[in-house]
């Protein structure tokens, strides 16, 4: 069983090692290698996914018609009722 403590722990260094990729991809933009960068960067998004356990999908392209539909004309709102008067 794991304990909330430990599952806060595990969080902190799963944050933790993100932050720690940032950090080397900002220093390795501010070398000028753009590449290496890039590539931590995409790391990152792996670990980011893997964190919160999504599943890279392919995007599908749906072709759809698009059939310009006639509008029915907008009705007039009907106008308010007030309450009726207490006595």
């Amino acid at each position: 069983m794991v304990t909330l403590g430990t599952a806060f722990e595990d969080l902190d260094n799963e944050l933790e090692s993100m932050l720690d990729m940032v950090a080397e991809a900002l220093d390795l933009m501010d070398k000028d290698k753009k590449e290496e960068a890039m590539q931590v960067l995409a790391d990152l998004e792996d670990a980011m996914l893997d964190f919160l356990d999504y599943e890279e999908v392919e995007d599908e392209v749906e072709e759809v018609e698009e059939k310009p539909e006639a509008k029915a004309p907008k009705k007039p709102a009907a106008p308010k009722k007030s309450a009726p008067k207490k006595k």
